[in-house]
């Protein structure tokens, strides 16, 4: 089938689009830039998975790469670094969804999914399996006159099963990008405390796939949101 693959340039998009095209669908991945504050982490991250893929034997990318920018989103200096974008948005996977509908319906509207790396487990706080997707995927079939639904390749895969797919894959872990804080800890602690929650889940897919996960501490903590003590985000 042909559909569009969300990407962030980290571990569950990018397995993800590996499962899709080992179907045999018809894929376009693309990326969103909604001036996040890890855009260039991902960007690069896309980048460099895109070329991956595309040198891979077995791995047929049929259809360019697409990037989707918005300009909307920034936020105002906090403290001594400057925040210029916005951190993970919350609702964000309903406003990304609905770009990727609008691709479609611009692009041929012959696009018949519009798939997400959810999995089991996932527990962001826009991304909880369950209601929340399968509301969204109604909302999404309804607007495109039943054009369009939400794939989940994942969905049944938790983050050890995604780390031991990534690792049978041969996917290489450098090129994925988890980390969601400003500044980013850059995936460098072995206390889970200086790790944000994309670095956390990294390090166990990593454990679960046999590779050594020991990196020096980080001097300095990071936050990725104003009340990042009180939420844990």
């Amino acid at each position: 089938m042909k559909g569009i693959c969300l990407m962030s340039g980290g571990l569950d998009s990018a397995l993800a689009l590996v499962k899709l095209l080992q179907a045999g669908d018809d894929v376009t991945p693309m990326f969103v830039d909604y001036n996040q504050w890890s855009l260039d982490g991902e960007f690069k991250a896309y980048r460099a998975l895109i070329h991956w893929i595309e040198v891979q034997e077995g791995l047929d990318l049929p259809n360019a790469p697409v990037t989707v920018r918005i300009d909307w989103a920034t936020l105002p200096e906090y403290g001594s670094d400057t925040m210029e974008g916005v951190g993970s948005v919350w609702g964000r996977s309903i406003a990304l969804v609905g770009l990727a509908a609008m691709y479609a319906y611009t692009h041929g509207n012959d696009f018949k999914f519009v798939a997400l790396g959810l999995h089991k487990g996932d527990v962001g706080p826009d991304c909880n399996p369950g209601v929340f997707t399968d509301g969204l995927d109604e909302v999404l079939l309804i607007a495109t006159k039943n054009r369009l639904s939400v794939t989940l390749p994942l969905i049944d895969f938790d983050i050890e099963h995604i780390g031991r797919e990534l690792g049978k894959i041969g996917v290489p872990w450098n090129l994925m990008y988890s980390c969601y804080w400003f500044p980013p800890c850059s995936y460098r602690s072995e206390n889970d405390k200086y790790l944000c929650p994309g670095c956390r889940r990294k390090k166990i897919a990593m454990k679960a796939a046999g590779v050594d996960t020991d990196y020096p501490n980080l001097t300095k903590r990071t936050y990725q949101s104003l009340d990042a003590e009180e939420t844990g985000y």
